[in-house]
């Protein structure tokens, strides 16, 4: 199972299991085909896309679209290099291509840090979309078990977010 981040000098560190590395690289993949999508002008009105790109103004269709239109580039181009960061540390760690039965050790400063903070909420914004308000389609190929492992992942993020503030936090209070 991971080992918590901690902070150790200037930056902060935890380990992952291969199967933990697996899971998180393919979230993260999901997660960058919903931002292309999402630029490329499609997935916005997907539950997982609306969480991660609300509308600026709930009852002004076009001044939501206007804004839309002004600011999607750059929120998708941070979300995506948040995105990349993660993928990045695990393949700058020898994690990518998977190799199982192996334990990756992640070193990340402060800047890095941020981004998987920034990313780890995306996925889990993503993530919980699926859960509260899966599509006709998706309620019907999810099983219980398929629930209730969507949700173990879900569970799973959190803790690893919440090392990871707790870790930059004790980061900055140096």
């Amino acid at each position: 199972m991971m080992r918590a981040f901690r902070r150790s000098g200037e930056h902060v560190e935890a380990q992952f299991e291969d199967i933990e590395v697996s899971v998180l690289t393919n979230l993260t993949e999901q997660l960058q085909a919903l931002i292309d999508g999402i630029a490329a002008g499609g997935a916005v009105g997907d539950a997982a896309g609306s969480r991660l790109f609300p509308p600026a103004y709930l009852r002004d269709d076009e001044s939501a679209e206007e804004f839309r239109r002004f600011t999607v580039d750059d929120l998708t181009q941070g979300k995506r290099a948040d995105a990349d960061a993660v993928l990045e540390t695990f393949r700058d760690h020898g994690a990518l291509p998977v190799s199982m039965g192996h334990t990756t050790a992640v070193r990340l400063d402060r800047e890095r840090a941020l981004r998987w903070m920034r990313s780890l909420t995306d996925l889990r914004l993503s993530l919980d979309s699926r859960i509260a308000e899966p599509t006709d389609e998706l309620a019907a190929e999810l099983s219980d078990e398929d629930v209730e492992s969507l949700q173990g992942m879900y569970d799973w993020l959190t803790f690893v977010q919440g090392t990871l503030i707790e870790a930059v936090e004790e980061l900055d209070a140096r």
